[in-house]
């Protein structure tokens, strides 16, 4: 059969391969000009690649690492030891081993006690997110952490990623980052990143499918979905008119027997033609909320601090996260250059989002001279700024009756998106699992 996947991200290009392999002809629509979806690269000069937004690897993502094995590209992830540091009282507080919890004062010293056991009894506990399903996270914090862990710790954070929304944010949410950062050795954290950026994997995948008779098209989106499968491709560049693709100029249409989609739940609403899609399951997306993730890239002519991953933990700053890529991988594979990632969370229509890179830094700068007081702008060399309207799915108490079936009333059409990983957040290995359960739940359709 003849099959159309719209997104060439991480679950879009697994699931061309998994229908491939069942023996389908299948097209993947692409808007982007690359492949990766969110884990794209960006060529940041001298033959160097990076991703648009930082990316790595825990030592419990058994998919991605799967995929690796199976693609024959065994030796493709290397893993190095992680330093992370919580920004707060004017300084950063070194936040890996147990020993930096207890070394933490902006807590007072019972409560870094009470805060660690409760972390290491969710990590090592039977790991069922039921219970974390039906309450908050700052009720659960307060009640089993101590309101100083909340007031400390647990709410600048939650209020960096999620706004106004932090309190209505369930707890399964944060009990899946205790227990995805659990790892192997909880002395020293390892992080996982490939010898040569991701694109040899978006290769890898992209390889498998041609070779099965199908086509990767990048710079080239869906405009529309009709009944009967009718695809209209947008034209190339559509990508420069933004996300909607009722905005885009369009070719001529190709019908398919089925189509899987792997764009946000708006994205999809907007290119489904009338008729497509029962109200009743376009009215189901519309009930789940995305944050715009905003991600400025600097090229710095030095080192900005001594951490990998900073976590921001003062309501003053306007950024949730400092991302320094070259303090986990040496300078040296980028040929000595240094680049952070200055990372935020923010609703739609947020003033931020409109901002152009070099006014964006200088909103930024008074949050990187509270973080490094040396901090100039003669340091930067370059900047890059990227947007996905689509980053972050809220989850709220009561998520998992929220959650749209893979399987859509069309038959023939299903939707895989990042609102669908649950209870884990969404990221690189869970897009793996996505784009294998939405092959599997389009195979469970045909012939």
């Amino acid at each position: 059969m003849r099959i159309a996947v719209l997104g060439a991200g991480v679950a879009g290009l697994v699931a061309a391969m998994r229908l491939t392999e069942a023996g389908h002809t299948v097209d993947v629509y692409e808007r982007w000009p690359g492949l990766g979806g969110q884990a794209a690269t960006l060529d940041v000069g001298q033959g160097h690649l990076l991703e648009r937004y930082y990316h790595h690897l825990f030592s419990t993502d058994r998919h991605i690492a799967a995929l690796y094995d199976e693609l024959g590209m065994q030796d493709e992830l290397e893993w190095i030891s992680s330093s992370v540091a919580y920004f707060t009282q004017g300084r950063q507080w070194p936040f890996v081993t147990p020993m930096d919890l207890l070394r933490f004062k902006p807590l007072p010293p019972l409560a870094r006690v009470r805060l660690g056991a409760a972390v290491l009894a969710i990590q090592r506990g039977p790991g069922n997110p039921a219970p974390f399903e039906r309450i908050t996270a700052r009720k659960w914090i307060e009640r089993y952490m101590g309101r100083d862990a909340y007031r400390a710790l647990w709410g600048p954070l939650l209020r960096g990623k999620f706004g106004e929304r932090a309190d209505d944010v369930a707890m399964v949410w944060l009990q899946n980052k205790f227990r995805l950062r659990r790892g192997d050795d909880a002395a020293e954290e390892k992080l996982g990143y490939p010898k040569h950026s991701w694109e040899l994997l978006f290769n890898a995948l992209r390889d498998k499918i041609e070779a099965g008779g199908g086509r990767v098209l990048i710079d080239r989106p869906a405009a529309k979905v009709e009944p009967g499968f009718v695809i209209t491709p947008g034209a190339p560049h559509s990508f420069r008119k933004g996300h909607d693709p009722r905005d885009f100029e369009t070719l001529e249409p190709e019908r398919y027997e089925a189509v899987l989609a792997t764009v946000p739940s708006d994205v999809f609403e907007q290119l489904a033609a009338p008729g497509l899609v029962p109200e009743a399951y376009l009215a189901k997306l519309r009930g789940i909320e995305y944050f715009t993730a905003l991600c400025l890239l600097i090229e710095l002519d030095r080192r900005f601090s001594p951490y990998y991953w900073t976590n921001i933990g003062d309501d003053a700053l306007p950024f949730v996260g400092l991302i320094e890529h070259t303090n986990l991988i040496e300078p040296a594979r980028y040929g000595g250059r240094r680049f952070l990632y200055v990372a935020n969370y923010l609703p739609r229509g947020h003033e931020l989002l409109d901002l152009d890179p070099e006014t964006l830094l200088e909103r930024y700068t008074p949050g990187l001279r509270a973080v490094n007081g040396e901090f100039e702008r003669a340091w930067i060399k370059q900047l890059w700024l990227h947007r996905e309207p689509a980053a972050q799915p809220i989850v709220t108490v009561g998520y998992r009756d929220k959650i749209p079936a893979m399987q859509t009333p069309t038959r023939g059409l299903v939707l895989a998106n990042t609102t669908q990983i649950f209870p884990e957040d969404r990221g690189t290995n869970y897009a793996v699992r996505e784009g294998n359960e939405a092959a599997e739940a389009m195979l469970g359709w045909l012939p």
